[in-house]
């Protein structure tokens, strides 16, 4: 019996809600379920929310007793760049200019006053968090389940042992930092989603009003629901996004055709989720921007939202 909750971005009063709803309680500090039932968190703890430690503790705890598994959110991810030293270069392996600082000043001025637990607890704990689950009646990935990938993590090992301690390895950081080999690749669509360059002379302004060329695909739309652009493509305006789906795009983008259900986070959907009986089930509703935490009972496939 599997519980799956989407990206809590720090907001432990809504996942004590969530968790409370579906009958888990706290044990000796360690939420828990009475009838044995175990929750899959799909990343992003971390960040923007007003209580990041809190959060963590939580998720963590129950990770250690055994009543959840965790896998890495782009935010964990980013957090293990901006806090690892670059020996050669000098610097860290994520940039520390303005945009990185804004996106993790929350956890910063949250572990101010705790840096021994941030440097020895958490930032190793995310070192260890895989980047996806498989299990016999459902998988798990933060942002895009591409088969290919994952093929290629089986046979390319990013992780080592350094004192007794699993961690990614600082190759990995060098050669995703640099966009060598197809780490670069793997770790950023299974963290963070596919894009798609859009064919010469189509182009949109976002929200932010710059133009690109380039969007990001939703991987996860049926594909006889592929009819319009927006039916493909986040964050594109509304005049570009009712224009018909060319079919040499439809063709080249990625799809989920697999018979076994995935569930994701990511993406910041808006409103709440619907198709509870989809085979690939997005539980980011953007917590975070004053939307939903949403779980989902793999048993029951019914939603719960807060």
């Amino acid at each position: 019996m599997v519980d799956l909750i989407g990206d809590i971005h720090g907001h432990a009063d809504k996942l004590e809600e969530i968790l409370a709803i579906m009958g888990y309680v706290k044990e000796a500090g360690v939420y828990q379920h009475p009838a044995k039932r175990k929750l899959v968190f799909l990343g992003d703890y971390i960040d923007r929310g007003p209580k990041i430690r809190e959060t963590l503790q939580i998720v963590k705890s129950m990770c250690d007793a055994g009543h959840a598994l965790a896998i890495m959110g782009n935010h964990e991810f980013n957090a293990i760049c901006f806090h690892t030293k670059d020996k050669v270069k000098g610097g860290f392996y994520r940039k520390h200019t303005v945009v990185e600082i804004d996106q993790h000043i929350e956890t910063l001025r949250q572990f101010r006053n705790y840096t021994q637990e941030w440097e020895q607890v958490y930032l190793p704990w995310f070192h260890t968090l895989p980047l996806y689950l498989e299990q016999d009646d459902f998988r798990a990935v933060h942002a895009c389940w591409d088969d290919a990938h994952i093929n290629w993590l089986e046979t390319n090992f990013i992780y080592e042992e350094t004192q007794g301690q699993k961690r990614i390895s600082e190759k990995v950081l060098v050669q995703y930092v640099a966009k060598e080999s197809p780490v670069y690749e793997v770790l950023e669509e299974l963290l963070k989603g596919k894009e798609f360059d859009l064919p010469a002379g189509q182009e949109f302004v976002d929200k932010d009003g710059t133009t690109r060329k380039s969007a990001r695909i939703k991987w996860f739309q049926p594909v006889e629901d592929r009819k319009l652009h927006k039916d493909v493509f986040l964050g594109i305006g509304e005049e570009f996004g009712e224009l018909l789906l060319d079919e040499s795009i439809h063709e080249a983008l990625h799809r989920y055709d697999a018979d076994k259900s995935v569930f994701f986070g990511h993406y910041w959907l808006k409103g709440k989720p619907t198709d509870a009986l989809a085979k690939s089930i997005c539980l980011d509703y953007s917590v975070a921007k004053d939307g939903h935490l949403v779980a989902y009972r793999l048993d029951s496939k019914e939603f719960v939202i807060v």
